[in-house]
């Protein structure tokens, strides 16, 4: 009994077999345990339901909707999921070649791998819905959007400007430039 001995060499190979489960430790340093620690709701980046269970449940829809969800990362992802789970027919724009949005960012970051396999989840879950269609590399404008019957925005933030004395030093660079090794700004 038990697995053959060439299956346990390869653990790589085993584990494409696996099912993957959702992410249940999304980043421990924010909201999930930070807000736990101020003795406040526990919440999550990547699961709404995380400490709200009892409160948010998604049932299945009575009358489904064509959906556009404009964004791919943490927040366009579970709303296309869930509402795919819900009955709805989703259609998942995002103007990158591939999901995860600033997850694509802050997985770089050391101490932060696990936000590989949230995306390594969602990559599964997409591909487990047949009412979700990815639409990478596309640039949503209203055109595109024209035929849904709702458009969900989910385009993420962009990184605010410091306003530091010398922030505008040419050897200067902003986490986005760092983490896409594009380093310095050049000029002043």
């Amino acid at each position: 009994p038990g697995l053959p001995r060439p299956h346990l060499q390869d653990a790589a190979r085993l584990l494409r077999y696996l099912p993957i489960s959702p992410p249940t430790s999304p980043p421990l340093d924010q909201a999930c345990l930070d807000h736990t620690f101020k003795m406040q709701r526990a919440s999550c980046l990547v699961n709404p339901r995380a400490g709200y269970e009892t409160e948010l449940n998604y049932t299945p829809t009575e009358a489904p909707l064509n959906l556009a969800v404009v964004g791919a990362g943490p927040a366009g992802l579970a709303c296309a999921t869930v509402a795919a789970e819900r009955g709805h027919k989703v259609t998942l724009f995002d103007r990158s070649p591939s999901i995860g949005g600033q997850f694509n960012l802050a997985k770089q970051v050391p101490g932060k791998e696990e936000f590989y396999e949230t995306l390594r989840y969602f990559t599964h879950k997409l591909a487990s819905l047949p009412t979700v269609s990815l639409q990478l590399a596309t640039e949503a404008d209203a055109s595109t959007l024209a035929g849904y019957d709702r458009v969900v925005l989910a385009t993420g933030v962009v990184p605010r400007s410091l306003s530091l004395l010398g922030w505008d030093h040419p050897k200067v660079a902003s986490y986005v430039d760092v983490l896409q090794r594009r380093g310095p700004r050049r000029g002043g």
